[in-house]
C-alpha cells in the first residue's frame, strides 16, 4: 500500500466513523440500549454507595457482579454483534468479520461460565506467591493474553486480500475491544494491586467495570450502524431499486468492494 493510498484510507476511515455516528441505525440502537444501561449504571452507584454505608442493596444490580442485570445485557449485547458479524462473513465472505464474531462468542462464554477465573485458580500454583497482587489475579491476564494473541493472529491472516471495507469497519470493532480490554484487564490489575481503602476499591471497581460495559456498548452500536449499511449495499447491488441507495454516495460504508494490496 503506497503512501497516497494511505492517507486516503486515513481520510476515509475519519468519514466512515462520522456517517456510521450520525446514521439512523446506530441512533435508533442508542435510544433503544442507552435508557436502560443508563439505569443500570445508577444502580451500580447506588449499589456501591449501599457497601460503604451499610444500606446494602442486590448485588445483581452490580454491573461486575456475576449473572447481573448489567451482565446479562453484555451477553445480549456480544451475541448480537456475533450473528451480525456472521452474516456480514457469509454475504461478505471477508475472513475479518468471522475473526472478531468467534472473538465476541469466545468472550460471552467466558464471562457466562466464569472460565478465566477458573483458569486464574488452576495456575495460581505455579506464579509467583510474594507479589502484591494475587497469584489467581495474575492467572486471569495471561488467559487473556493468550485469547488476545490468537485473535490478533487471526486478524493478521484475515487481512491478505481483504477488502478496504472490511478492514475500515473490523479497525473501528478492533479499537473498541481494545478499549474494552484496557478496563476489564489493565483496570483489573490496579484494582487487586497492593493495599485500598474501601472508598477507593468501590472507584476502581466502578471505573473498571462501567468502562467495559460502555465500550462493548459503543461497538454494538458501531456494528449495528456498520450491518445496516451492509445491507443497504447489498439491497442496492441486487437492484432493490434507487431508494435503497444512499445518498452520499462516496460515504465508505458503501465504498467499491476492493482489495488491500
Amino acid at each position: 500500500m503506497t503512501h497516497s493510498d494511505l492517507v486516503r484510507h486515513s481520510r476515509h476511515f475519519v468519514t466512515l466513523v462520522r456517517d456510521l455516528v450520525c446514521s439512523p441505525a446506530f441512533r435508533h440502537a442508542a435510544l433503544l440500549i442507552l435508557p436502560y444501561a443508563g439505569l443500570l449504571v445508577g444502580l451500580d452507584i447506588a449499589t456501591r454507595y449501599g457497601e460503604l454505608t451499610g444500606a446494602l442493596l442486590p448485588r445483581d444490580f452490580m454491573l461486575s457482579q456475576d449473572r447481573s442485570f448489567g451482565e446479562y445485557l453484555e451477553y445480549a449485547l456480544m451475541i448480537a454483534m456475533a450473528v451480525m458479524l456472521l452474516r456480514m462473513w457469509r454475504r461478505d465472505g471477508s475472513p475479518l468479520y468471522l475473526v472478531n464474531a468467534i472473538l465476541f462468542v469466545v468472550l460471552t462464554l467466558d464471562n457466562a461460565l466464569e472460565i478465566h477465573e477458573a483458569f486464574g485458580f488452576w495456575i495460581a500454583p505455579i506464579l509467583p506467591q510474594n507479589l502484591p497482587i494475587s497469584a489467581h489475579h495474575l492467572g486471569e491476564p495471561l488467559m487473556f493474553a493468550g485469547i488476545g494473541t490468537l485473535w490478533l493472529a487471526g486478524l493478521g491472516l484475515a487481512l491478505r486480500g481483504a477488502r478496504i471495507d472490511s478492514v475500515l469497519n473490523s479497525l473501528i470493532i478492533v479499537g473498541c475491544i481494545g478499549a474494552t480490554a484496557m478496563f476489564g484487564v489493565a483496570e483489573d490489575a490496579v484494582v487487586s494491586y497492593g493495599t485500598h481503602s474501601d472508598v477507593m476499591i468501590e472507584a476502581e471497581a466502578f471505573i473498571e467495570d462501567a468502562g467495559e460495559f460502555a465500550m462493548i456498548i459503543l461497538a454494538f452500536l458501531f456494528t449495528v450502524a456498520i450491518y445496516d449499511a451492509a445491507r443497504r449495499r447489498w439491497r442496492a447491488e441486487a437492484g432493490a431499486g434507487a431508494g435503497a441507495r444512499e445518498t452520499r454516495a462516496d460515504s465508505p460504508a458503501l465504498m467499491p468492494v476492493a482489495r488491500t494490496a
